[in-house]
């Protein structure tokens, strides 16, 4: 945040040195507005990250936040609010201000006006953050998603499904929200979770796993656990998830591996699944039943037992332990996998059977209530399911989805014993001796070695290892090196096979993938689909703001009683089209049309 004050100031200096015309004050008044949506847009982003924009924030900037519970985090939505109206009353001032004031035309003023305003970008922590991600990278940018299966294979690894034992076990993974092992430490947060302590001590405990790179939040975290991948964002690769089914298609992830080993697999989530694209992730890997808050919250007794988020942990644990019954009864291998929700948010939020539970009874918007009364749920789940009669054969899988983030309201306390910081991972096996695990792991490593676990002889999983192994864990600045390639694993459907239209049922479908619409199709100058943009749940992104040559404006227009389409020609020529019965538009058809 010094940098960013810095970098204000720098941009006030730079105003005083400025020449004041009309037309420079109107020049300056625009960048200064540019510089607002930034500086608020870095504000937000570190709220929530406590590193400014990271790939979280690309991945939701793209994708959108439909599903997403506004009402905790208010607050910061307002403050955002009420800093672009600052941002638009600056340039007005400094233009009322300015267009009275004697001109100065002295070189060294021009100069002056020259470093302070450069400095003042150059030196914004936006940049800083962009940096970082690799966008300034020209390797990168060259390469985009032109990489080879060599390439890939080089870097990320499938395995093959070799057992170790002749019966391979059953596996619950139970995803806590920003539950990261520091808050199990005596020291830090005494009494905080004795139960998860208490299992800590019975378990194989993995004690020294770091965040990787690009899994910093709740759908980066399980891509990385359970395909060894970061969740690199393409520039488009998080709408896809939003309007087509299709979630990382090219990874291969613990879904992928299981269902070929005719696991049966469920997820259950109290949040919406469309959420980030959860349901689709899910649905893309190989899972059966994937259960949301919209199937969820009809079944509850109370309708009304509801957060901005979704389901409370007490009820979704309820449906974990119903669906575990439902699973363990088939006869056939699962995995069950679930996240809570309780522990979400700057403060978090108390299941109502934790109200007499509390860990801070003289502040109860603590966040640590909430983890206090979660490690209880998850305490009392694991319980139940250890003494269910079915339960021979079955591991139990605990870990943190990601760090917790700035906004959480103990963030200060993690902070000052950052060296600490790392993500748990927990694994209950009947057949295992306790012990903790001192290898350096990160995120990415989880996936190998819970197969290894269950009794498959992997070593490998994608980019990840088995941290029994001899193998080493993959540093930041490898995977970073190698984003291309974990890029790649978007794909958009091909056009070659043209455009599907069904006026009946009002569906879009390319390559017999239904489409949502409205939807932006770029093409590439030899015909490929290069990226495919929807707009969010809430409707927010406008995409006839995004239309560009080459491209296909899709949408349905009630006026007309049909599809209506735009195709914007190589040269910027505008072709308009409306789709009043069901028919295919060819690829030669959209090709000539985009000449």
């Amino acid at each position: 945040m010094n940098f960013l004050i810095a970098s204000f100031l720098l941009l006030i200096f730079s105003y005083l040195f400025l020449k004041k015309t009309k037309i420079n004050l109107v020049v300056f008044g625009i960048f200064v507005f540019l510089y607002s949506v930034i500086s608020v847009t870095y504000i937000i982003s570190n709220y929530f990250t406590g590193n400014g924009v990271d790939e979280s924030v690309i991945y939701h900037l793209f994708y959108g936040l439909g599903g997403a519970g506004f009402g905790a985090d208010a607050g910061i939505i307002i403050l955002g609010a009420i800093l672009l109206i600052i941002g638009i009353a600056l340039p007005i001032g400094f233009y009322y201000f300015g267009k009275n004031k004697e001109i100065k035309t002295n070189v060294y003023y021009k100069g002056l006006f020259g470093v302070f305003f450069i400095s003042a970008f150059i030196f914004h922590p936006i940049f800083k953050n962009i940096y970082d991600l690799g966008y300034f990278d020209l390797n990168n940018v060259v390469k985009g998603k032109l990489v080879s299966k060599e390439d890939i294979e080089k870097v990320y690894f499938v395995p093959e499904a070799k057992k170790k034992t002749e019966k391979t076990k059953n596996i619950i993974y139970l995803y806590l929200e920003s539950f990261e092992k520091t808050y199990l430490d005596e020291d830090v947060f005494p009494d905080l979770t004795p139960n998860l302590n208490k299992l800590r001590k019975e378990a194989i405990s993995f004690e020294n796993l770091k965040m990787a790179y690009g899994t910093s939040w709740t759908i980066a975290g399980m891509v990385g656990s359970q395909c060894g991948s970061p969740l690199i964002n393409s520039g488009g690769g998080g709408n896809s998830m939003h309007g087509i089914e299709d979630f990382l298609p090219g990874a291969f992830c613990l879904g992928d591996f299981l269902k070929k080993q005719n696991y049966n697999l469920s997820y259950i989530g109290g949040a919406n699944l469309s959420f980030a694209g959860k349901g689709n992730f899910y649905k893309t890997h190989s899972f059966d039943n994937i259960l949301g808050r919209e199937k969820l919250e009809p079944k509850l007794k109370n309708k009304d037992y509801i957060n901005d988020w979704g389901l409370y942990d007490d009820s979704l644990f309820d449906f974990v332990f119903e669906e575990y019954e439902r699973l363990s009864e088939t006869g056939q291998n699962f995995g069950l996998f679930t996240l809570n929700l309780d522990t979400h948010g700057s403060e978090g939020v108390i299941s109502e059977s934790c109200k007499n539970y509390l860990y801070d009874s003289q502040n109860e918007k603590n966040i640590l209530n909430s983890y206090h009364c979660v490690d209880k749920l998850v305490g009392e789940l694991v319980e139940k399911i250890r003494n269910h009669k079915n339960f021979k054969n079955t591991t139990i899988v605990i870990t943190s989805d990601h760090y917790a983030m700035k906004h959480n309201n103990s963030y200060d306390t993690l902070e000052k014993n950052k060296d600490k910081r790392r993500n748990l991972f927990l694994v209950l096996d009947s057949d295992s001796e306790a012990q903790k695990i001192e290898k350096e792991g990160t995120t990415l490593d989880i996936g190998a070695s819970i197969l290894s676990l269950i009794g498959f002889d992997v070593d490998k999983l994608g980019a990840g290892v088995n941290l029994f192994s001899n193998l080493e864990t993959n540093s930041e600045s490898y995977l970073k090196k190698n984003r291309n390639i974990f890029e790649s694993f978007w794909s958009y459907p091909s056009l070659k096979n043209g455009i599907d239209f069904d006026l009946k049922n009002k569906k879009i479908k390319i390559e017999g993938k239904d489409i949502q619409f409205p939807a932006l199709i770029y093409l590439s100058d030899n015909g490929d689909t290069k990226q495919i943009l929807w707009t969010d749940d809430a409707g927010e992104l406008d995409l006839r703001t995004l239309i560009k040559n080459n491209s296909i404006f899709i949408d349905y227009c009630e006026e007309n009683k049909g599809f209506c389409l735009n195709f914007k020609t190589k040269y910027g020529e505008n072709i308009s089209q409306n789709i009043s019965e069901n028919k295919n538009i060819s690829y030669e058809e959209i090709l000539q049309k985009l000449k």
